[in-house]
């Protein structure tokens, strides 16, 4: 009851925010777009259109519904255009492209989770099940779950949806899950953005875009409920913790009622459970500073903003931050997911439910006349068995100028690579300052393609106009501290066919 009686009121709260908000759709009305503009979006609705088609030959699923404009809504951002001025470049940069709706006009809880295309597995059904599994019948139908797909392929987005209709038909039905994706246009361009923290720039635009992602769909949220939950899409849930959750908001309001967000879960942007009526000040800061820093600590600096003051030491400061952020006693929610967003980071798997985890992904690779290494090689590891797929490679400390070189047996066009280095048991065991060069064939010559990052991966493309090359190698250019390990390694051709 007391919970019932707390959301009634910040409902009227949130509708006065809204009515006296600004409503951009009036202020694009005038805005005018260059012929090949027109000409793309004319494009884009084509393929829309197609996509529509071909996924509801089964029938007019809400899955198949979502491409279709109609169904599409603009989201409301106060200032949006002034701090994002790249999204005047087209009509409808705020606009999204897809829009799995449900029936559901405002409800208690609105789940945000973000999701994108990830580099070995998603783990966005396991969260799902859990979510929806921990949930009471009663919860069930005042909850929304929104799934944001921060993709612009149309496809993969479409495919996301449909698979998540297929595995959760009845709550897709009664409106329990929604999907939504962004126009292409909602980005800018990330090659422009400048390096902060000392990051690597893949760094860089990985967190930028998380901080997009994270307000594109808080923007959409808080026209939905009265409170907003901040999840990821690698999580898994505790039992009934709706219920813990609400009992947990209705008793901490009379204890704290000026709290800005509770905590749930102490890791990154998981489990952080707002008002939808103060969202609207925090989406407005990350407007300010989504290029400076990741989303958890721009919640961090916003807290501090909220509360410290200068003359204030960081011990009362973080005293201070601690009361408008009332935790749970326990975490109600976990962490599983093994593979980062951000290409190429490890995280360990917390949960043993979820088995082992590999050490090596296998591929069929092109035959070769030979390969090499100066690298020695530990035990049975060896390269050649990490080049056919029966183990990873396993090398003793990596020396400067040492190679693993691969010759093929007749000269390819290599459309792709991608080398691993390190796995989930040995993390450090990675190839760093380590550069990807090719040979064309009837040279001597090698090119430099591609190198290792900080998460000892590497990988790229090549125009087949470059080749055909004879071999292709890893040239190490700085002596290393640690055993270095390769636990997968892919060479594709433009033929379509890597195999033997």
């Amino acid at each position: 009851m007391l919970f019932s009686c707390y959301i009634l009121f910040l409902r009227t709260r949130l509708i006065f925010n809204m009515t006296h908000g600004y409503s951009f759709s009036r202020s694009l009305g005038g805005f005018t777009s260059t012929p090949r503009k027109r000409f793309t979006a004319f494009a884009a609705i084509l393929a829309a259109i197609f996509l529509a088609v071909m996924f509801s030959s089964s029938g007019r699923t809400r899955a198949a519904q979502g491409v279709q404009p109609k169904n599409l809504q603009l989201l409301r951002t106060p200032f949006v255009f002034q701090l994002l001025p790249h999204l005047m470049n087209d009509p409808n940069s705020l606009r999204p492209s897809y829009h799995m709706k449900s029936d559901r006009a405002f409800v208690d809880v609105v789940v945000g989770i973000p999701t994108v295309r990830r580099d070995k597995e998603s783990y966005l059904l396991i969260t799902l099940t859990h979510l929806i599994n921990g949930l009471t019948a009663d919860d069930a139908n005042s909850t929304l779950i929104v799934v944001f797909v921060g993709e612009t392929d149309l496809e993969y987005v479409l495919n996301t949806a449909k698979q998540i209709e297929t595995t959760f038909p009845k709550q897709v039905e009664n409106g329990l899950i929604e999907v939504l994706a962004p126009s292409q246009f909602y980005y800018p361009d990330f090659n422009t953005i400048e390096k902060s923290l000392g990051d690597s720039m893949k760094r860089v635009k990985w967190r930028t875009k998380q901080n997009l992602d994270a307000i594109y769909l808080m923007s959409y949220a808080q026209t939905k409920g009265t409170f907003y939950l901040m999840l990821e899409d690698d999580v898994i849930a505790k039992n009934n913790y709706m219920q813990e959750i609400k009992q947990f908001t209705a008793v901490t309001t009379i204890s704290t009622p000026n709290w800005f967000f509770l905590e749930f879960c102490q890791v990154g942007g998981i489990g952080k459970l707002f008002r939808s009526s103060d969202l609207i000040h925090f989406i407005t800061y990350v407007q300010l500073f989504y290029k400076n820093m990741p989303i958890d600590w721009l919640l961090e600096s916003y807290l501090a903003d909220r509360v410290c003051t200068i003359d204030k030491t960081s011990k009362v400061c973080g005293k201070s931050k601690t009361q408008i952020r009332p935790k749970y006693k326990t975490s109600l929610f976990q962490h599983i997911g093994l593979y980062s967003s951000l290409k190429g980071k490890i995280q360990k798997v917390k949960d043993s439910q979820f088995g082992a985890v590999p050490t090596f992904y296998p591929h069929v690779n092109p035959l070769l006349e030979f390969m090499r290494t100066d690298i020695q090689e530990q035990g049975e590891h060896t390269l050649k068995k990490a080049y056919e797929g029966e183990t990873f490679f396993w090398g003793i400390k990596p020396k400067k100028n040492d190679l693993v070189e691969f010759w093929f047996d007749k000269p390819i066009f290599i459309k792709s690579f991608n080398f691993r280095s390190g796995n989930v048991d040995h993390t450090s065991d990675k190839f760093y300052d380590t550069v990807v060069e090719v040979v064309p064939a009837g040279t001597n010559n090698f090119t430099v393609v591609g190198s290792f990052d900080e998460f000892g991966l590497a990988d790229g493309e090549i125009s087949k106009e470059a080749g055909p090359f004879a071999a292709l190698r890893l040239r190490v250019k700085s002596d290393s501290f640690y055993w270095v390990i390769l636990s997968e390694i892919e060479i594709k051709t433009y033929d379509g066919n890597s195999s033997k």
